[in-house]
Parts: structure tokens; C-alpha cells; sequence
């Protein structure tokens, strides 16, 4: 299966919201050497739900954490196994900067209907993480609570379509001179699963300071680099 094909529209609950996110999306592209001050574009969503261990957690006990939060479904083949593979490259460079106790990650299966725990911690353990340490929680829940907190909370939309809808508006793309493939990448579960549908959405990193509120979205969350990364959770960690 391929997700990310086509990057749906950042779903925003009013137009103040809307601003502050590109907003944010400007700030961490451009902000200059000197680290000026991140802004804040409001409170990122409360939940409490079911990591790929099957236990039970809550939002608050990442209080004091700066969170890298992005938005996967095990069986990808293209942007989420990308993402899940540059950020165990980036927890490799906070562990030797002495910065990996002070970032959670997190993640949202934005395919709860047929994924679960054991595949979640599958499909970390593919790309580098260990589903028993303890900087990686990857979360599902009901389809209803995931789209509520991810849409709602998060801002960000997906939508699960057929593998024959998501060839046909390939090709209409290819007509009209739009189309961008996306990177293949081997996923040995989604081989195994094989899935006759996509999960298409939105390829975003959303960074959450240790208050618990939204500071920065990457918009390509596949491209952004460790060293842009390192230097934002630096300066939230340190109260910036």
C-alpha cells in the first residue's frame, strides 16, 4: 500500500488557527540563526489511548517532554516508513547530544479500523525502534477517538480510499501535468497484510513543548532535517 500519494488539505477549525499554522509552518522554515522567539499556536488535544504495547496512556504523562508528533499507518510503503526512519537517525543524534530524555515521540495510526498494537510495534521495529523503549509511543484507539484527536487536536485530515481510486485520480494527475510519485520503500508487513486500500494524509511533524502546547508544523515531515530538528527541540527544552 502507498499513502501520502496526493497530501490532503490541513483541516483548521477557524480561520485564527488557520493563520497561526502557516504561520508556524513560515517560522520554522525561515527563522534566522539567531532562534527568535517560537510562537505559540495554541494547546495540543488531550486523549488517553493504547500504545503498541496495548497499555493505556495519556497525554499528560508527556508533560515536560518537547513531542515530535506525527501521524503513520503500518502498512505504508512510501512517506511513514521515510518519517520512522529519519527520527530513529534523530534519536540517535539526541542521545549524543544529551537531549534524548527531554523529547517524547509520538505518533497516531491513522488506520486504527485494521491495525493494531502488534502491528504498530512491527512496524517500528522494521525502521529501527526498539516497541519496548521508552522514547517512542505509537497510538491507536477507536477510528472515532483517533479522528477526533487527530483532526481535531492536531489539525490534520486522512481518508482511506480503494487501491482503484487511488490509480485513477493517479492518473487524472498525470493528465494534468500535477503528479508526483511518491518513494517505494519495503515494508515486509504490508507485503504480508496486503492491503487492497490506501491511507492518504497529510505528511506532518507537529512539534509540542513541554507545556503541552503547539509550536512548529513541518509540513514534510519525510524531509525536514535533524539538524533543523535539533535546534528547535534545543531551544523549547531550554524554556525558548
Amino acid at each position: 500500500m502507498r499513502t501520502g500519494t496526493y497530501l490532503l488539505s490541513i483541516v483548521l477549525a477557524a480561520a485564527i488557527i488557520a493563520m497561526a499554522f502557516v504561520g508556524g509552518y513560515w517560522y520554522a522554515q525561515h527563522r534566522s540563526a539567531a532562534r527568535d522567539a517560537i510562537p505559540i499556536l495554541g494547546n495540543a488535544p488531550a486523549y488517553t489511548l493504547t500504545n503498541q504495547l496495548g497499555k493505556t496512556v495519556s497525554s499528560t504523562s508527556f508533560r515536560g517532554k518537547v513531542q515530535l508528533v506525527t501521524f503513520l499507518s503500518p502498512y505504508c510503503t512510501g512517506y511513514c516508513p521515510l518519517i520512522a526512519l529519519n527520527l530513529a537517525s534523530l534519536e540517535k543524534a539526541l542521545e549524543a547530544g544529551g537531549l534524548a530524555g527531554q523529547v517524547q515521540f509520538v505518533a497516531f495510526d491513522v488506520d486504527p479500523e485494521h491495525t493494531g498494537p502488534s502491528a504498530m510495534a512491527a512496524f517500528l521495529q522494521q525502521y529501527g525502534w526498539d516497541p519496548n523503549g521508552p522514547h517512542w509511543q505509537f497510538l491507536t484507539g477507536s477510528p472515532e477517538a483517533i479522528r477526533t484527536v487527530v483532526t481535531k487536536g492536531f489539525f490534520i485530515d486522512y481518508e482511506q480510499v480503494s487501491e482503484e481510486q487511488q490509480d485513477a485520480e493517479a492518473e487524472e494527475a498525470r493528465r494534468q501535468g500535477r503528479y508526483v510519485p511518491e518513494p517505494e520503500v519495503a515494508n515486509p508487513l504490508a507485503d504480508q497484510a496486503k492491503p487492497d486500500y490506501a491511507v492518504i494524509h497529510n505528511d506532518a511533524l507537529v512539534i509540542v513543548d513541554p507545556k503541552g502546547r503547539l509550536r512548529v508544523v513541518y509540513d514534510e515531515a519525510s524531509r525536514v532535517s535533524n539538524a533543523e530538528l535539533l535546534a528547535t527541540i534545543s531551544q523549547l527544552a531550554a524554556g525558548g
